[in-house]
């Protein structure tokens, strides 16, 4: 049986509202003419499409809108007729319409409009499977609920709030984190000391880029922050593996928590003492809110699908993981990836912001780095885009100073000529002496000084924390307060307040 023919929706009568009021009041009309386009007014009575024509016309040559003006402008356009003569502008003015209430008259034309779009946008899905356009029917169905997506948002626009109302909710929310222990950590643990005090973890609706050069160990620590965050409230986290499948990712999770290295799991060299420590690695996992997706190159429809669908399931999702943007593809043509990366890191942003849950993508940085002073990579070598740096709330790049030797690139390294950065330095340096006096007495556990930059921080501090990262195991562990009190100690200072977490 063939579909039933339906007539696109309108509200003919809110549209003439909408025009009266306009005509009756500048206020009005400035109103409207924010918020609404010609295509917002249906077709189910053209006049009103011709009328609200000639008002932008008016608009645009900064000219007022009024009952005499918009009938010259529909002279001068040649649309009286079209537009229903004089007759029909004195109906618009004659209605009993209070101007002030344009708001509301306005919201039914554009919830109208929406939903026009919103069914034509059906059409479209019905027409392009009906042309064959279905090459991958998961590419297909991504790509047109991203479209319908993007429809339905249009319905929510903000309106003005009273400072008044915004203070009362702030207040709120400033008592109750009062009454919270910890009074540094608002979003979900990091599980690092350091970068909590200056993320004060991960918040909801933020994109956090994490950038470091091939082989650093940015894939290593995102799946350290990983099982940070899905411990955290035991609620459950998202991982999207382009380039590492499920398996591997997992082999990975497992020997950072067991701390049975890697390659005794790949190779199965394994005593009853590891394949206890992996036994009860495995129970933990278990019981772990975590969802991993490794289809190799993912689409960025699929990304915002998948996403989407899991938090309707789990309202509770509490971080998005995605490794890494520069493999995302779109289904759109560019001039120059810089610009799909640009729609990619925009649209993460969105999801993000709309979902209402952090997301943690990781990204890489281009060769430039080496180039640096003591190749320490700065935002400017972000790869392909500077809407990475734009879109993103905060951006960490990852340092290891022995990549370098392990890449046949030793350098000159300098401490930096400032004061707070000689003193940073001198820290990091009683760190590697630490961690050198070890190797000296034979005792290599194949640890690497890692620096982590907080370069781009939108609501908190920027500066720099150091981890130890076990390569064996591939897990990165704060520095021992301890140990951090006695470099403090040494440099003449005390320990910092904000460490105390």
């Amino acid at each position: 049986m063939p579909a039933k023919k339906v007539s696109l929706p309108s509200n003919v009568e809110a549209e003439r509202s909408v025009l009266g009021a306009m005509m009756m009041s500048p206020d009005a009309a400035s109103v409207a003419l924010s918020q609404l386009t010609e295509n917002s007014f249906s077709g189910a009575d053209a006049r009103n499409q011709v009328v609200y024509r000639a008002m932008l016309a008016l608009a645009a040559h900064q000219n007022p809108i009024d009952p005499q003006t918009v009938n010259n402008e529909l002279v001068n356009l040649h649309l009286l007729e079209a537009a229903g003569g004089t007759e029909y502008l004195m109906e618009l003015i004659n209605s009993n319409i209070n101007p002030n209430n344009v708001d509301h008259y306005i919201r039914m034309v554009k919830d109208q409009a929406v939903l026009r779009e919103y069914l034509l946008g059906l059409q479209q899905v019905q027409t392009d499977y009906a042309d064959g356009k279905v090459a991958d029917v998961g590419d297909f169905i991504a790509r047109s609920q991203q479209t319908l997506t993007a429809i339905a948002n249009r319905r929510s626009v903000g309106e003005f709030r009273r400072a008044g109302e915004v203070a009362i909710e702030v207040q709120r929310q400033i008592e109750q984190e009062s009454k919270r222990t910890n009074k540094n950590l608002t979003g979900v643990d990091t599980g690092y000391r350091k970068l909590n005090t200056y993320t004060h973890g991960w918040q909801p609706g933020d994109l956090i880029v994490l950038a470091a050069r091939p082989s650093v160990g940015k894939t290593a620590f995102a799946l350290n922050l990983a099982l940070h965050a899905t411990e955290y409230q035991g609620k459950p986290v998202a991982i999207f593996s382009g380039e590492m499948s499920s398996a591997l990712i997992m082999k990975r999770m497992l020997s950072a928590v067991s701390h049975v290295s890697v390659e005794q799991l790949t190779t199965g060299s394994l005593g009853e003492r590891e394949l206890k420590k992996v036994a009860i690695a495995v129970d933990d996992m278990q019981r772990m809110n975590l969802f991993i997706d490794d289809r190799p190159n993912p689409r960025l429809g699929d990304i915002v699908a998948k996403t989407t669908k899991l938090k309707n399931n789990y309202p509770d999702l509490c971080a998005v993981f995605i490794d890494y943007i520069n493999i995302i593809r779109t289904e759109e043509s560019f001039d120059s990836r810089s610009l799909e990366v640009a729609l990619i890191t925009s649209t993460l942003k969105e999801m993000a912001r709309n979902l209402h849950v952090p997301v943690i993508a990781l990204s890489q940085i281009n060769r430039k780095a080496d180039e640096n002073e003591n190749g320490e990579p700065s935002l400017s070598n972000l790869k392909d885009s500077g809407s990475i740096e734009q879109d993103a709330d905060i951006v960490m790049l990852m340092y290891r100073k022995d990549y370098y030797n392990n890449q046949g690139k030793k350098k000159q390294f300098r401490p930096g000529g400032a004061e707070g950065q000689a003193q940073a330095q001198s820290y990091e340096d009683k760190i590697q002496a630490s961690i050198d006096a070890q190797k000296a007495k034979g005792k290599d556990n194949n640890i690497s000084l890692t620096t982590i930059s907080v370069a781009k921080n939108r609501n908190g501090q920027t500066g720099k924390i150091s981890l130890l990262f076990s390569r064996d195991i591939q897990r990165f562990d704060d520095v021992s307060t301890e140990f951090e009190n006695q470099v403090a100690a040494a440099n003449g200072q005390g320990p910092s307040p904000d460490d105390e977490l």
